[in-house]
């Protein structure tokens, strides 16, 4: 497809810049008939957007971190450059309508990603969904997807031959789960993980504290965090850039993870991009237990996003039946009515 077409009403400024977004059609033909088996890929041809090759990679059963019974689906690249874009995937139904929401709210992103990983969607739509024949998604039994990219207009790409990227954070990205060079190893819920205790004890001491009588050879266990985000930890421990839309869906789990072994610099991160995810999500009968988790984890910054709200809905927060968590606390309620007044104060100076 070519580019969108613009209309101007009247004489743009000067400084005026159009964001030049480019779209793209994909098919998967025959789309019942791709490997069955999770975790397997198919790719696009390429395709030309803003100037660059892409291509789409699709996983009919889902990839390793999708939920049963999803379709997974990520946008990549071949550049050697660094580029920043804004991008969406949308699945399309079989008269060309959207069937899917564009991410707009996701920032620009970098391509290509460190680790030679993709930017995507682990469960972007349920395989039922795109088979079931009333929903319509299928033209004669091909899956389409419309890919729309826009380039970060400040951006400025680095050439690889001219100012090349350091290696450091891919070649420590390699020891990551490297059971050949392991010195210590956990086992979670049956799945075994192989670490680094130099690595360990330099950002996470607390829980090489905990497997200090361990080994590879005979891992620590542990029981009350899912293998899944486990995993994560250990692979942003070892420098793997952690996408913006697994943090959608999975910043509180990291959260607890993180608070749970002392990791200090995932649980902050962690903790942003959960009072990211919910800021356009509290309600009167949600923020009260949010408050109750902030306190209860040492989490600051959600717990300034929690009483902003609160000062903001207090009545509706009263009515609410969760109300009678929050009594309960003679604390809390002294520092929910300590922000009210500070509150109160600072917009009677600013009238």
């Amino acid at each position: 497809m070519s580019v969108v077409s613009e209309v101007h009403v009247g004489e743009p400024n000067d400084s005026f810049s159009s964001p030049c977004e480019e779209r793209a059609l994909i098919h998967f033909h025959n789309f019942a008939d791709l490997p069955q088996e999770k975790g397997t890929q198919i790719d696009s041809s390429t395709f030309t957007c803003v100037g660059h090759e892409w291509y789409l990679r699709l996983y009919p059963r889902g990839d390793r971190v999708a939920e049963d019974g999803m379709i997974s689906v990520y946008l990549g690249t071949d550049l050697t450059s660094k580029i920043a874009v804004h991008f969406d995937i949308i699945l399309k139904d079989k008269t060309g309508d959207n069937l899917t929401d564009p991410y707009s709210e996701i920032e620009f992103l970098e391509f290509p990603r460190t680790n030679d990983e993709d930017w995507g969607y682990g469960d972007f739509v349920s395989r039922d969904t795109v088979l079931d024949a009333s929903k319509n998604v299928l033209n004669d039994g091909t899956l389409t997807f419309e890919v729309r990219i826009r380039p970060h207009e400040d951006y400025i790409c680095r050439d690889a031959n001219v100012l090349p990227k350091s290696s450091v954070a891919d070649n420590l990205f390699k020891l990551c789960l490297d059971e050949g060079s392991a010195d210590v190893a956990f086992v979670v819920k049956g799945r075994v993980f192989h670490a680094h205790k130099l690595i360990l004890k330099s950002t996470v001491p607390e829980l090489l504290v905990l497997a200090e009588l361990f080994d590879a050879e005979n891992p620590f266990p542990i029981e009350d965090v899912e293998p899944d985000i486990f995993e994560t930890m250990l692979e942003y421990v070892y420098g793997k850039d952690i996408g913006a839309f697994y943090w959608k869906d999975h910043a509180k789990q990291v959260l607890d993870a993180a608070v749970k072994y002392g990791f200090t610099e995932l649980k902050s991160f962690a903790e942003a991009w959960h009072v990211k995810n919910l800021q356009k999500n509290f309600t009167k009968d949600n923020v009260v237990d949010e408050l109750l988790y902030a306190d209860g984890k040492s989490c600051p910054l959600l717990k300034k996003s929690v009483m902003d709200f609160i000062n903001e809905h207090g009545v509706e927060v009263i009515k609410s039946a969760s109300y009678e968590k929050l009594v309960k606390s003679h604390q809390l309620c002294v520092e929910v009515m300590e922000a009210g007044f500070a509150s109160n104060n600072n917009r009677k100076r600013d009238e």
